[in-house]
């Protein structure tokens, strides 16, 4: 026979395999070749610990056998360096046998754990995470939640098992945040026109032609000039007729300021209807038709402060991305609060805010943005109107929106991006988890009266720890136009996420904000595909007009199928109330270790 081992498992180590043969006779005189093939393993530490196995082979066949190798190691750094993926972060590679313990010390200061966050002296958290890879082999990485120039220090990493104690330190520095001199956003260098010719002093000929021709131009100007006084004549009429139908004037204030927003609503006398396009402002929201008077009522009770940040204490960092209202910058705010030196905010600013009627309609949307304060809603921090362009704060996500954070992390990520680096993926209690804090912004914006009206992936922003909060910039329009239908001429909308009578009557309501929120459910369990991803735009309508839904995602279980089935009825009424979702998902997530398996 021929005799083997597989020393796959102890390539790291020196070995020798010692063959010996010899021959026995049977009691009926025949004789029997045995063959010994003995493994001398060298050296060897926990990372060879495993399965070993010998194989003999004939002409008849095969037979194997195998052994448990178990080594008991102490343990061992073997790596430590920073690096960088969605977070700054040391990683380190180590070996022990059985498992270790570990502490992170900053400066020789410890820092206290607390589950997966560490937090030092200054209350400064950051992420820490331990993958067994193999074995006794791990890799683990300490998170910097902000790359703040306060986290500089030399980081020690202290690993222990009844077997011994090791440690690494690495020196960490991070550079001061550029600031720019007149703390006014970048702008990029515009070229310049023809240069003036001076004026000369007599006329010629050729002017003195020319001068009915400036005579008539002028007129026209004044006529012109004239006609706009017509119109904000007409305007301010159009104000005092909101007033007189006691409509509040911030529901139009979420129209106007939007992305080429026209403030044109349709009225009566008891309900104020959106006639074109939905909302494409921060959060995406207009005030529920149904409660037309909440919001002015709230406000006369007690009226919101707006919390006003002085211009110089706001730095820019970097462009997020630009939309038609402006642009997003990643940037500082100094002492946003007494124990935080430096806060990330991500800063939108705003376009054509010269004239004083814009900034009145800006201070009117702060304050109604103030009024929004939830866990899973971004987070407002405030205005900065001294100076232009007016800007308006929010807290930065790390993550982005959610559309490509699940598709990082999904099934098809090796294929569409070969090249990317592996991500951990995303378990069936973590989609649950998202599920119920989209389902918990909308129940607080459902209880606050407001419709979203553009519910969707795109429209939800993931921080650390696994947090969503309903909330954008600005800027999906732009960066996901193929979610938008565009109807006529100035109409986006985003019909893949409507129910029937949005996209055949642009009827908006909570009910319609729950149709979403089950086709957001089916975003999240198909790991962020387009709801129906093989139609186009013309072909979703139809099928939605006429009873079609869409399909249970791979792998999804039937419970939230079920679910989404609740949030899509044809009548409105008869749609489950976001409240209950909200309960049904919270119990799922509190059973999930019983009856539902994560994802393979």
């Amino acid at each position: 026979p021929k005799v083997h081992w597989n020393t796959t498992r102890v390539q790291a180590a020196p070995f020798d395999v010692s063959n010996t043969m010899s021959n026995e006779i049977g009691p009926d005189g025949r004789t029997t070749q045995i063959k010994t093939a003995e493994l001398i393993l060298h050296s060897v530490d926990g990372t060879s610990n495993g399965m070993l196995r010998c194989y003999a082979d004939n002409v008849v066949g095969r037979s194997k056998a195998e052994v448990s190798l178990t080594i008991y190691t102490p343990p061992r750094i073997t790596h430590m360096a920073m690096g960088k993926s969605y977070y700054q972060h040391i990683k380190y590679e180590a070996v022990a046998f059985p498992e270790y313990n570990y502490s992170w010390y900053i400066n020789d200061k410890q820092l206290s754990i607390n589950s997966r966050l560490l937090q030092d002296d200054s209350k400064q958290k950051y992420g820490v995470r331990n993958i067994n890879t193999d074995a006794a082999v791990y890799i683990g990485y300490l998170e910097f939640q902000m790359d703040l120039p306060s986290n500089a220090g030399l980081y020690t990493l202290v690993i222990e098992n009844e077997y011994g104690v090791a440690n690494r330190s690495l020196e960490v520095s991070f550079p001061p945040f550029p600031r720019n001199a007149n703390n006014q956003p970048p702008i990029m260098p515009v070229p310049s026109g023809k240069p003036r010719v001076q004026e000369r002093e007599t006329m010629t000929d050729a002017e003195q032609h020319q001068l009915p021709m400036i005579v008539a131009l002028s007129v026209l100007l004044v006529l012109v000039t004239a006609g706009g006084a017509l119109v904000t004549l007409r305007w301010c009429q159009f104000r005092q007729h909101y007033a007189a139908e006691g409509t509040p004037f911030s529901a139009w204030l979420w129209d106007s300021l939007r992305p080429g927003g026209s403030g044109r609503r349709c009225f009566d006398r008891k309900r104020v209807v959106g006639c074109e396009r939905i909302p494409l402002n921060v959060a995406r929201m207009v005030e529920n038709p149904n409660y037309p008077v909440y919001h002015q009522e709230t406000l006369k009770g007690g009226k919101a402060v707006v919390r006003h940040i002085a211009r110089e204490k706001i730095s820019f960092i970097q462009s997020l991305g630009e939309g038609a209202f402006g642009r997003v910058f990643l940037g500082t705010v100094d002492y946003l609060s007494p124990d935080e030196p430096t806060t990330l905010v991500a800063v939108k600013t705003l376009k054509d805010a010269a004239v004083e009627e814009a900034r009145v309609d800006f201070e009117r949307e702060a304050e109604l943005l103030t009024n929004l304060q939830h866990a899973n809603i971004v987070r407002f921090y405030g205005v900065s109107t001294d100076g232009d362009p007016l800007m308006i704060l929010f807290e930065y996500m790390e993550h982005g929106d959610l559309n490509n954070f699940l598709r990082d992390r999904g099934p098809d990520r090796s294929v569409l991006d070969p090249g990317a680096k592996p991500v951990a993926p995303l378990t069936r209690a973590d989609l649950l988890k998202i599920s119920t804090q989209v389902a918990a912004g909308m129940e607080y914006l459902a209880s606050q009266h407001f419709v979203h009206r553009d519910l969707a992936t795109r429209n939800c922003l993931v921080g650390d720890m696994l947090v969503v909060k309903i909330g954008d910039f600005g800027m999906s329009r732009d960066v996901y136009s193929t979610d938008y239908y565009r109807v006529g001429r100035h109409t986006m909308l985003p019909i893949r996420w409507m129910p029937p009578e949005s996209i055949l009557y642009r009827k908006f309501t909570v009910e319609s904000d729950v149709w979403s929120f089950g086709v957001v459910l089916w975003e999240i369990f198909s790991f962020g595909k387009q709801p129906w991803y093989e139609l186009s735009n013309h072909e979703v309508i139809q099928q939605v007009t006429s009873g079609k839904l869409l399909t249970k995602p791979d792998g999804c279980p039937e419970e939230i199928y079920q679910m989404m089935l609740t949030c899509w009825k044809t009548q409105p009424q008869d749609r489950c109330p976001i409240k209950l979702l909200h309960s049904q998902l919270e119990h799922f997530c509190k059973a999930e270790s019983e009856y539902l398996p994560v994802i393979e």
